[in-house]
């Protein structure tokens, strides 16, 4: 019999829970790496007793369980747990067979969360983690100058953690996921929000990065012991919204550089749209839009091989025309989390 707990046969399985209070049952396995970390933040009385080392037993002090999520690829039909996740509560697509989902975050209002069971674990199936009401604190897409695979990273929070509970079983993952590529991807810059979307950046981009910190606000009540250290749920805090867009040196990148120190600092409205080559049904491709209002930080001088390259950093702003400071569609054939 071979020696048990293999790598290779680790696996994060999500489901989408019904309440805050209660795990779920995964309905899907998500090509993510990274373990689940269970800290219960204990730590030894600092008394006087007459020893050089510790004789009284630790106490427990708040529990945190967080999971930093490598994503070496991302998929069409697994994005909206990535979206949900980061963004808000979403209550399912629209469509019969090319499924529209679709995340404009509120920024007056406070958006409803989902909350998502990750089951984690190998092949000793007695040994594996399931964390309760994830959610995502952070998260990033990006691709580089090889306009390959959209990678990414998801950084997970959850209010609690089952040891050594099993996992959901049968689950297996997509074998011909749908991946969003750099290559597929198109971006429009625009200086007026009802323009979003019309004035497309050609021969221009080599790489983009996209970033989401939710500064979430984490939550413990004394409840007596049911729940003890868990979290009793999230709070929403200021969130910030980044984009890294790595540029060629173009009479329209010179020209948006002159604009660093402007005052009043112009606005810009962004989209980068992904549409693949693969096709859902009838014309409809499996695609991605992000589009956010945004305001410029800093153009900095990089490089790539023999050429000169700006890199410039946006941050997203709420923008009272467009009703939003984040919007993402997502097209794929996903019909539910």
């Amino acid at each position: 019999m071979p020696i048990q707990g293999f790598r290779r046969f680790r696996k994060h399985q999500f489901g989408k829970q019904t309440s805050f209070s209660s795990n779920t049952s995964a309905t899907r396995v998500l090509p993510w790496r990274g373990p689940i970390e269970v800290n219960p933040a204990r730590e030894d009385p600092d008394v006087d007793i007459g020893s050089l080392d510790p004789i009284l037993a630790p106490f427990n002090g708040p529990l945190e369980v967080t999971s930093s999520l490598e994503i070496p690829a991302f998929a069409a039909d697994d994005a909206p747990y990535f979206w949900t996740a980061l963004v808000k509560t979403n209550s399912g697509p629209t469509g019969a067979t090319a499924k529209t989902w679709t995340w404009q975050a509120a920024s007056l209002t406070a958006d409803d969360f989902d909350y998502f069971t990750d089951q984690w674990g190998d092949d000793v199936t007695n040994d594996w983690i399931n964390a309760g009401s994830g959610v995502g604190d952070s998260g990033e897409l990006t691709f580089d100058e090889g306009l390959g695979v959209f990678t990414g990273s998801i950084d997970m929070v959850y209010a609690r953690a089952q040891l050594g509970a099993g996992p959901t079983g049968g689950l297996v993952v997509d074998s011909t996921p749908n991946w969003l590529y750099g290559a597929d991807t198109e971006f429009y810059l625009d200086s007026t929000p009802g323009a979003i979307g019309t004035t497309k950046l050609t021969d221009d981009i080599h790489g983009f990065t996209f970033r989401i910190t939710n500064n979430l606000d984490k939550k413990r009540f004394a409840n007596g012991s049911n729940t003890r250290f868990q979290l009793a749920g999230y709070g929403r805090g200021p969130r910030e919204i980044e984009v890294e867009i790595v540029r060629a040196k173009t009479t329209a990148s010179i020209a948006e550089r002159a604009t660093l120190d402007d005052e009043p600092v112009p606005t810009r409205y962004f989209e980068a749209r992904t549409t693949s080559p693969e096709i859902i049904t009838g014309s409809t491709p499996y695609s991605q839009s992000i589009r956010c209002p945004l305001r410029l930080i800093s153009a900095t001088d990089n490089e790539i091989d023999n050429n000169d390259v700006i890199t410039f950093t946006y941050r997203g702003f709420y923008d009272a025309t467009l009703l939003y400071a984040l919007r993402v569609v997502v097209v794929n054939t996903l019909a539910s989390l």
